[in-house]
């Protein structure tokens, strides 16, 4: 085939693209004012590891600008001693990203010990390294077994206790390019271990022996595989391409009592981007996504409280890109079935105009649908009452506006603010699985579902002005309304609940990271958190005011050659004594030491 006719062809194949994505979008706009048309789904913005597990539950989603990541954790599993070097690769299509120079070293080794039974540790191969093939291997370890004390415990029939957590993860990924495309292939088996170890509140005054089961470990198997197909740096075909699908089969080891078994289930869910450039300002593409979960022997404490959940979500786009703005147009058109069907179409805006080179407006009107699957609750809060799977939600809009500025060289600061809505959102609070006749958890963490409104404020600093220091503080105070919805499926009947409140979320966060190299080889950061303003349901249904988080940590990484470096952590160093989950204490001061290779 002749150039020309090449030519013809691309612009055939644009245009068709450009037609169905105008019929799909003036649909979506005859139908936007109808209540069902602003359900929407949106990739979320924060897709956290499991060992983040718990930092989630209190920090609403806020907007992030962008900088340097920082390794911020609190202390609710091991503290972890993460270095940039420990990930071979992601499970998405595409690079495997990593720092290792694999022309001198193929592999590294992380391991670290501490005090309370701390323990960390990495390991990653790259097994094959050729131009066109790459096949890495890596796993985790990370365990704690460390006694914790109660907060206020001398009011309690159980002063401490034993807080006992493991995590243990393998991945295998493949990767082939061919001249239009790149292959990946991968395999994953992650476990997790915890016991439900929170206080159940049984005054000290109590005659009546301790009913429930704090020792024995929850079990949690996940099983991945996965591929993805996107076009590679020399695909010259009018329309580029990226796709993946996935599957995860996982199990839980115990129901609402050890003596009951544990729900099973798969996920599989695909996704697929189709976009072609016009130009060297526009791109023009549609995303597809299709996601399912469904659960197999199962114990339904109630009546089809595990029931399935599947979402098909459709995205045209057109992106602009100028010399000091661009502007990314889409809509969302979703299809939600549930114990109800639903459809949904919704707006996803995002613009930005830069003023002289150093300062930038911004702005984006989204929305989304939270999948709130198995795995996606198991990242949230892994205490979670296992007698029914969480709900989705649909957040109808979340709008964000700023103004950053570099207007100052080595000062950079961002001002922003946001408002958003959330029907059938979940939050937690206290409940038990303590019958007359079993001994079951004695504190679990259950949702009670509302309509919640989120709205913030805030502003984010960064500096190197201070010689060999790179300097971030942030802070942002939230405020909410909160209106109780019904649910599919009720654990907690939110008419017995004292008020309306965003039980566990703060109203006012603050944040100061520090990295200070005073040479080269040695890099000592510092990192403070709070969080305020948080409340919880007391055991009597009554409002309780949880402690605020106030975290201190510092960190030190030296390296002694280019393959081996030493780094030590001191953890919550103002030792002070706090809940993520109510009930759920987390540790004092701990201190980590570890040894990193690589090889």
């Amino acid at each position: 085939m002749n150039k020309s006719k090449m030519k013809d062809m691309k612009t055939i194949y644009k245009s068709i693209l450009v037609i169905g994505l105008g019929v799909v979008s003036l649909t979506a706009s005859a139908q936007k004012d109808s209540t069902i048309t602003r359900q929407v789904m949106l990739e979320r913005d924060y897709v956290p590891t499991m060992q983040d597990a718990l930092k989630v539950n209190t920090m609403p989603e806020i907007y992030s600008p962008l900088i340097k990541p920082r390794n911020i954790k609190f202390v609710s599993t091991t503290p972890q001693i993460v270095l940039d070097n420990n990930k071979l690769g992601a499970s998405e299509s595409g690079d495997i990203k990593t720092d290792v120079d694999f022309d001198k070293k193929r592999g590294y080794a992380l391991f670290g010990v501490g005090t309370s039974g701390n323990i960390d540790a990495a390991l990653g191969y790259r097994l094959v390294n050729r131009d066109r093939d790459r096949l890495d291997f890596f796993g985790t370890y990370s365990g704690t077994n460390s006694t914790v004390d109660y907060i206020d415990g001398k009011d309690y029939a159980m002063s401490d206790v034993k807080a006992k957590y493991s995590h243990i993860g393998a991945n295998l990924r493949y990767q082939h390019t061919f001249d239009p495309s790149v292959l990946s292939l991968g395999a994953s088996f992650y476990n997790t271990a915890y016991n439900y170890y929170g206080n159940s509140f049984i005054p000290n005054t109590s005659s009546i022996s301790f009913p429930y089961d704090v020792d024995s470990k929850q079990g949690v198997n996940v099983f991945k595989i996965g591929v993805g197909l996107k076009s590679s740096d020399k695909n010259e075909g009018a329309i580029k391409y990226d796709g993946n699908v996935g599957y995860n089969y996982f199990t839980n080891k115990y129901g609402l009592q050890k003596e009951d078994d544990g729900v099973k289930g798969g996920i599989i869910n695909a996704d697929l981007n189709l976009y072609t450039e016009f130009g060297a300002d526009q791109t023009v593409g549609i995303k597809g996504m299709i996601l399912n979960q469904s659960f197999s022997d199962k114990t339904d404490y109630i009546e089809n409280a595990h029931h399935g959940y599947t979402n098909i979500t459709g995205t045209p786009y057109i992106k602009f890109q100028g010399d000091s703005w661009n502007a990314d147009l889409g809509v969302n058109v979703s299809a939600l079935f549930d114990v109800k069907t639903a459809f949904a179409v919704s707006p996803n805006v995002k613009a930005s105009v830069k003023v002289n080179e150093v300062n930038t407006f911004y702005a984006e009107v989204g929305g989304g649908v939270n999948d709130n699957t198995f795995l996606d609750i198991l990242q949230e809060n892994r205490y979670v009452n296992p007698a029914t799977r969480v709900e989705y939600s649909k957040t109808y809009y979340d709008a964000k506006i700023g103004f950053r500025s570099g207007v100052v060289s080595g000062l950079e600061f961002d001002l922003f603010a946001g408002y958003k809505h959330t029907r059938r959102d979940h939050l937690y609070v206290y409940s038990s699985s303590y019958t007359s006749t079993d001994a079951g958890w004695g504190n679990l963490a259950s949702p009670v579902y509302a309509n919640v409104s989120t709205g913030h404020v805030g502003g984010l600093l960064k500096t190197n002005l201070i010689p060999y220091t790179d300097l971030s503080a942030k802070i942002t105070g939230y405020f909410y309304d909160v209106k109780y919805h019904d649910p599919y499926v009720e654990v907690i009947d939110s008419d017995v609940l004292p008020e309306a409140k965003a039980w566990g979320r703060p109203s006012f966060t603050a944040e100061l990271n520090a990295d200070v190299r005073p040479f080269g080889a040695l890099l000592v950061s510092l990192n403070y958190m709070y969080a305020g303003g948080r409340k919880t349901v007391g055991i009597t249904n009554n409002s309780v005011n949880m402690k605020d988080i106030n975290e201190l940590n510092f960190r030190g990484e030296y390296q002694l050659t280019d393959w081996i470096s030493i780094n030590a952590r001191l953890n919550n160093i103002l030792f002070q004594k706090y809940e993520l989950v109510y009930g759920y204490p987390l540790q004092g001061f701990n201190f980590l030491g570890g040894v990193s290779l690589k090889f």
